[in-house]
């Protein structure tokens, strides 16, 4: 394997949690004794026990929180400075849970939570949870280390010491190899987990290690000054000490992937529980226009340019849509493309008053209906709420090398270039707004291109 089990290491933060929680259960437990000091009996305030594990709850989600928000949980790299950036998450965390135990008391907790069980407690969870993931990061390490995964260090003709080049090999414990840049070319740079770039190389030969490992799950780091790259997102790593550049197709990434696929799945299964009635009317609408299924099926091209299941509510007469009609219907569509009924050029046509499409399916593509199925494509994992469309193999054929970064995330049904123009824009344009929305995704844009779709296809004339 190449890169890291996300799925092992979403497991961290719950395994954390409950640690915490199990702590905290423990202290309150041996607070209840009162006779922990031999002859002595402790005078004990009363301890509520739902509000005291509430609290506990409560604290267990705060410290996966910050604990994001630092970059502890990192999903698909190496975490650096662990001793540092857990001990830093943990101090936030005393601070936070202390002002919710003191500013909430009284209208939260109206039993006291007993000082003595958060001392207690805070200094425990540090050390239990600090010996599980010095654990979990030697079995990790361990693991990766078996399955292979290398380092390669990209060294520059003009590189003067090569004293960063020996920080990177004490910064991780991965095998590292070295090539220098007249043997790169030679090299498969993308059976390595990582590629580190050291010096000052061409531009056009730095855009073309990237472009090589542009769709695999290596990561790419520049240490050098200068210039930058076309088309990638730039994130500053500190590697031992010395500051890297990371460079990355889209901001889509760990964290961020998975905050998307959640939005994605609670979306599709809202709308999916929401619409059902009105989906089920439509594909029997579908069924009495014209014979044949309701759901068109096809395959298109994805993530990493590899081809999946597309659904769509057919919108045509099933002897004449391609795929379904057979011979006749594949000479039918060239020679509508090859007619003045195709009013747009390049690589996706557009056929006006098309004499394939049914009386339903008219309405449904002037509303967009007919792409409602591929909510169930979502709940597979084969295709996102909000990111560029999906083409079929022989449009993918045509495309030039720049949109080819297309592939670099899973398609879906809307995005932003159907938010700014629907079909009426061309290839290119779509192209060009779709690579604009890659490499500056973050959540807000999703949930704005959420409700300007819905206004565009209430717009619909």
């Amino acid at each position: 394997m190449k890169r890291y089990s996300t799925r092992l290491r979403i497991l961290r933060p719950i395994i954390h949690g409950l640690l915490i929680v199990g702590v905290f259960y423990l202290i309150y437990k041996i607070r209840l004794f009162t006779d922990l000091i031999p002859g002595i009996q402790l005078q004990i305030p009363p301890i509520n026990y739902n509000e005291t594990m509430g609290y506990a709850i409560i604290a267990a989600i705060a410290f996966i929180a910050i604990g994001i928000i630092k970059e502890l949980y990192e999903l698909n790299k190496p975490i650096q400075n662990y001793f540092q950036t857990f001990t830093k998450v943990w101090i936030y965390w005393i601070i936070t849970i202390t002002f919710i135990a003191y500013f909430w008391q009284w209208f939260v907790f109206i039993f006291w939570i007993s000082r003595f069980i958060i001392v207690v407690w805070a200094f425990v969870t540090f050390f239990i949870v600090f010996f599980f993931d010095q654990v979990w990061n030697y079995m990790e390490s361990r693991r990766h280390r078996e399955s292979g995964n290398k380092i390669l260090i990209v060294g520059s003709d003009t590189l003067e010491s090569y004293k960063a080049i020996e920080k990177i090999k004490s910064g991780f414990s991965f095998q590292t190899e070295y090539v220098s840049i007249n043997e790169l070319w030679d090299t498969d740079l993308n059976k390595y987990f990582i590629v580190v770039a050291v010096g000052s190389f061409p531009k056009k030969d730095l855009q073309n290690m990237f472009e090589k490992i542009r769709y695999s799950h290596t990561r790419f780091y520049h240490i050098s000054e200068g210039f930058f790259l076309e088309d990638v997102v730039y994130a500053p790593e500190n590697i031992d000490n010395i500051i890297a550049l990371e460079y990355k197709h889209s901001t889509l990434d760990g964290r961020s992937i998975v905050l998307k696929r959640i939005f994605d799945f609670i979306a599709a299964l809202f709308f999916i529980i929401i619409l059902s009635p009105f989906l089920l009317l439509l594909a029997i609408l579908i069924k009495i226009d014209s014979p044949g299924p309701a759901i068109y099926k096809s395959k298109r091209v994805g993530k990493y340019g590899k081809l999946f299941t597309f659904l769509k509510f057919r919108s045509m007469y099933t002897h004449l849509s391609t795929g379904y009609g057979g011979k006749e219907a594949d000479e039918l569509y060239k020679k509508l493309i090859e007619s003045d009924a195709n009013v747009r050029e390049g690589v996706l046509p557009k056929i006006q008053n098309d004499p394939r499409v049914t009386r339903i399916g008219k309405f449904i593509r002037k509303t967009s209906l007919d792409e409602l199925p591929q909510l169930f494509c979502i709940l597979r994992w084969s295709m996102s709420l909000i990111w560029p469309r999906p083409h079929l193999p022989n449009e993918v054929k045509k495309y030039e090398s720049r949109q080819k970064r297309l592939f670099s995330i899973k398609p879906w049904i809307t995005g932003y270039a159907q938010v700014f123009g629907r079909d009426g824009l061309d290839f290119e344009e779509e192209a060009k707004l779709d690579l604009y929305y890659i490499q500056n995704w973050n959540i807000f844009l999703d949930f704005y291109i959420v409700f300007a779709t819905l206004g565009v296809v209430f717009k619909w004339k």
